[in-house]
């Protein structure tokens, strides 16, 4: 009887048991490092440094031109592949964003994004109606403004 609920814990233990990432990668995984402590370590190791790489690179976007938010999200997502803390971060950041998200979208601020928005889309096309009007339909104007005349 002893040996049949020791048996009943482990299987529960190795359903609860939730790998960090896709189920396709946990795999992948596995078929490459196994149980060799090595290679769990090799790929720690690249796990990390391409996760770091990524959210240095959007860090640096934060000012520079490109996706920033992106790329730090996309590097949190590799990097809690193998750190829980990336994973609670992770999930942290995405329940804020869905908040953030329902709330702009609720009944009681719709009119205020409304009205953002239209006054965002009137002032794009307030900007584009005077550089047309101002150069014409050609853009060597603009393209002289970064160099590439």
């Amino acid at each position: 009887m002893s040996e049949s609920t020791s048996e009943d814990s482990s299987s529960s233990q190795e359903e609860e048991f939730d790998p960090p990432g896709p189920d396709w990668l946990y795999r992948w995984r596995q078929r490459f490092a196994g149980q060799s402590r090595s290679r769990q370590f090799v790929w720690r190791l690249v796990a990390t440094a391409i996760g770091g790489a990524i959210v240095l690179v959007g860090l640096a976007m934060l000012v520079l031109p490109g996706p920033g938010w992106v790329l730090i999200f996309l590097g949190l997502a590799v990097l809690a592949t193998e750190y829980v803390w990336a994973h609670r971060l992770l999930r942290f950041t995405k329940n804020k964003a869905q908040g953030a998200a329902s709330a702009a979208i609720s009944s009681e601020n719709r009119r205020r994004t409304v009205a953002i928005a239209v006054v965002v889309l009137l002032l794009v096309a307030a900007a584009v109606s005077w550089y047309v009007y101002v150069n014409g339909w050609s853009l060597d104007r603009l393209l002289g403004w970064f160099g590439l005349d």
